[in-house]
């Protein structure tokens, strides 16, 4: 979660420091378990300690803390979901990986990223291992007590749901580079992305010992929640020119670009500057201002908007418990002046 673009706020700074430290509090026993598999495993082979040490430079709690907040939010201890949300850090790690490689991507917020780092070959190799580790540390849920017939469900429901991610991610090849792409078609593979945080938040209610509506409640607020966050990064990709430019060259276009794509009056001027050979900041600025023009950014902070609003109606029959739920959904909406002021900047 990004409040930041370059030296502009995106988020309302209050609303964004309130949601951080919830996060924090709520997922370090989940990346503290992460952090000292990684560290502790012996090796003595020095590149790989390396790389080990570097993926543990960069700390992650938003994914134990959803976990926790779920399994909270139905009545269950915080405690239990440490081993999973540790195995949700290293799977989120090694598809990230896979990601970095895929979308040729070496350097994000200003840090190498791994595979930047280390190259492929041993990207895929480290990868390859934090998915060991993912599944091996599910094995520590016995040490809190869960029982094998709640491990057979979490191990069903990342079976289901992460196969639609990957599903999602062979989407997201297929149209990359395309210009005509309908905004539909966008917003369907968005959808399927994420179902990585549905099935982190139906485990949170399974491991909690959730009823059943309760589970599908928590899973259809973990897909909406996730359906926010992605478009929250679709709207904030068009007002980094770094970001932008890599979109255009590697990956498939933003979604506002693809909604501004489909009207006439924008189409001529953004074909002509995305298919430059090179583009330069001037021609970013201008991509963007053009997009913001036809509404394309509006018309994400509008989704944004409105997803956020059906997550945070799936959190109504927990009553008392939802509040810390309510507040990471509703420090992912974007308004206006926010983004006005970021373009302005750029």
């Amino acid at each position: 979660m990004e409040n930041v673009i370059g030296k502009t706020k995106v988020t309302d700074e209050k609303l964004f420091k309130e949601a951080k430290k919830l996060i924090g509090k709520e997922g370090a026993k989940g990346w503290n378990l992460a952090k000292e598999t990684l560290l502790e495993q012996e090796t003595r082979n020095s590149q790989l300690k390396e790389a080990l040490n570097y993926i543990a430079e960069l700390p992650e709690f938003f994914r134990p803390a959803i976990v926790s907040l779920c399994c909270k939010a139905v009545g269950g201890k915080s405690e239990n979901t440490i081993p999973c949300g540790a195995s949700f850090i290293m799977l989120g790690k090694a598809i990230g990986i896979h990601d970095d490689i895929i979308d040729n991507l070496r350097i994000r917020n200003k840090r190498l990223t791994f595979f930047g780092k280390f190259g492929k070959e041993i990207a895929l190799i480290i990868s390859d291992i934090l998915v060991f580790k993912a599944f091996t540390l599910m094995r520590k849920n016995t040490e809190f007590g869960i029982s094998q017939q709640t491990n057979a469900k979490i191990l069903q429901t990342i079976d289901k749901f992460w196969f639609e991610q990957g599903e999602s991610e062979i989407l997201e090849l297929q149209s990359r580079k395309k210009l005509e792409i309908m905004p539909q078609e966008s917003l369907a593979k968005i959808k399927m992305r994420a179902s990585e945080l549905e099935a982190i938040t139906r485990i949170g209610g399974i491991l909690g010992n959730g009823s059943k509506k309760e589970i599908e409640a928590l899973g259809v607020y973990g897909r909406l929640l996730g359906t926010a966050s992605i478009l929250r990064d679709e709207l904030i990709d068009m007002l980094e020119p770094d970001v932008l430019s890599h979109r255009i060259q590697y990956e498939s276009l933003p979604l506002p670009l693809n909604y501004a794509m489909q009207k006439l009056e924008s189409k001529a001027a953004l074909t002509s500057a995305i298919l430059k050979k090179r583009l330069t900041k001037a021609d970013l600025y201008k991509i963007s201002k053009v997009v913001d023009e036809a509404q394309g950014i509006k018309y994400v902070a509008d989704l944004i908007s409105k997803t956020a609003n059906e997550a945070r109606s799936q959190l109504e029959m927990f009553k008392d418990k939802k509040d810390e739920l309510q507040l990471l959904t509703a420090s992912l909406v974007i308004k206006p002046n926010d983004w006005k002021t970021a373009l302005s900047s750029m």
